[in-house]
């Protein structure tokens, strides 16, 4: 019995892990995005930090440096853009890419976290983090 639990956590585990961030979605902090090949991690930090870190040795990548702030949580907003706030409700970090409505922001397998236009290959915004898993 246990082993068919721990087998289903495990499932449902692989099945939740999300690479992407739709208009409107947000990460809290300790949730973070996971690219499809498990190299490569976004994660909204309990120091209120946005941090890019290559799975395999820990390294960080790109990083908003807003730690030590209350920076809550990072959201792509309807608008396009792609912005961090703290918990007074003010923005900490922003990509500036307004008016792109219905944009999305991926985790990349090569490490990149790009926004890309909707419904559409094209690229708003990277963190130009590409490198080996």
């Amino acid at each position: 019995m246990i082993q068919k639990l721990l087998i289903a956590f495990l499932l449902i585990t692989v099945i939740t892990a999300k690479d992407r961030l739709n208009p409107n979605e947000c990460l809290f902090q300790g949730q973070s995005l996971i690219s499809t090949n498990g190299c490569f991690k976004l994660i909204m930090q309990e120091d209120g930090n946005l941090v890019i870190y290559r799975e395999s040795n820990g390294k960080s990548l790109w990083g908003t440096k807003t730690a030590r702030t209350c920076t809550n949580r990072a959201c792509m907003q309807g608008d396009g853009n792609f912005v961090a706030y703290d918990c007074h409700n003010k923005i900490t970090w922003s990509s500036r890419t307004t008016k792109n409505e219905g944009s999305s922001i991926v985790m990349q397998n090569d490490g990149n976290l790009v926004m890309y236009a909707w419904n559409s290959p094209r690229s708003l915004w990277s963190s130009r983090t590409v490198t080996n898993c």
